[in-house]
């Protein structure tokens, strides 16, 4: 894919505006170190020449634009915290297209790496039964990698990946965190 760098404003001639008008449209990234990334456009009214306001979407974690086979610009965005997969493939996703993000955003994402990382161990503990015991060895190196890219981010380190099936593994059979255990009468 022909992907574009979050700092680039692509510009647009000749976009639909309306049934017959045509216009200008600017498309970038928005990104915020506390929120997360957002794709905005905005378009000049062919009308009388001014700004429109912008159309912002909603913030992801990570968002990355790219070109698709007809050359239009299209978003595709990563949610790392939901599951140990998802953080893997943007752990790999980064690790392959480093040159995309700026060094802030750089720094931005190994935070979100650890916290995607910490969130996974704490879900796996309280919806799964797991022991943090058992789970602390299988993260601390992909943590200290991230943090140390945290402190260097010219530096890609985007090059390690949680183990999901060995993680996986210490599930406890059956566990159920949200079974009735006893019906007590409430006075």
């Amino acid at each position: 894919m022909n992907y574009i760098k979050t700092t680039e404003k692509v510009t647009v001639e000749n976009y639909p505006y309306g049934f017959r008008l045509r216009t200008t449209l600017y498309d970038y990234i928005e990104f915020d170190k506390k929120k997360g990334y957002r794709h905005c456009t905005q378009t000049i009214n062919p009308k009388n020449g001014v700004l429109n306001k912008p159309k912002k979407s909603t913030y992801y974690q990570v968002l990355v634009r790219y070109y698709d086979e007809n050359n239009h610009i299209k978003s595709m965005c990563f949610e790392p915290t939901y599951k140990t997969e998802s953080l893997n493939k943007m752990v790999e996703f980064v690790g392959q297209n480093f040159e995309l993000f700026t060094k802030e955003e750089i720094t931005y994402l190994y935070s979100l790496a650890v916290l995607s990382s910490r969130v996974t161990v704490q879900s796996m503990v309280t919806y799964s039964g797991s022991k943090f015991e058992d789970l602390k060895p299988l993260i601390e190196d992909f943590i200290k990698i991230m943090v140390k890219g945290i402190s260097e981010p010219e530096n890609n380190y985007f090059n390690v990946f949680l183990d999901v099936e060995a993680i996986e593994a210490t599930k406890e059979p059956d566990y159920q965190p949200f079974k009735v255990t006893s019906y007590e009468i409430l006075k």
